[in-house]
């Protein structure tokens, strides 16, 4: 079988799941968690199901291959960088919500506090363990950069 195909195939793998949620009429998912009702754009989900999975899949076959295909390196190294620039946004978001100061509920209530203050008790919520795993993915994709600019230099 032609490389090209395979990897066009594996691609496609990738790919179809997203379509399928995409083609919806509705540009919101909406997720009702008990009492919570949540309303997310569909977009950020769909790329965060392609990057996971693509990100997962071609990291594998780049070190089963040991970083000698140029193809599924290039393809890891994108999905690195699109990971790293979701872990971004996640970043601002994390931010912007730290920055609040808490929560004000609308309308307030008369027996109520105006703002209930959090508590960052959230693993992932810790700034310095988000900026560590965001050099960690750029290392990641430098690495392998580097790597495949080794092998092209060898071959």
């Amino acid at each position: 079988m032609n490389k090209y195909l395979k990897e066009t195939i594996w691609l496609i793998i990738l790919l179809l799941p997203c379509v399928f949620l995409y083609s919806f009429e509705d540009p919101t998912i909406d997720i009702n968690v008990h009492d919570t009702y949540f309303v997310i754009d569909h977009f950020p989900l769909i790329l965060l199901l392609i990057v996971m999975p693509g990100f997962l899949i071609y990291g594998i076959r780049t070190l089963i291959n040991k970083f000698r295909d140029k193809f599924i390196n290039i393809v890891f190294i994108l999905f690195t960088v699109l990971i790293a620039l979701l872990w971004i946004e996640a970043i601002i978001i994390n931010d912007k919500l730290s920055s609040s100061g808490g929560w004000t509920l609308y309308p307030p209530l008369s027996a109520q506090p105006q703002k209930i203050e959090h508590e960052e008790y959230y693993f992932i919520a810790n700034h310095t363990i988000m900026i560590t795993i965001e050099v960690i993915l750029i290392l990641i994709a430098l690495f392998t950069a580097y790597k495949t600019g080794k092998n092209k230099k060898i071959s």
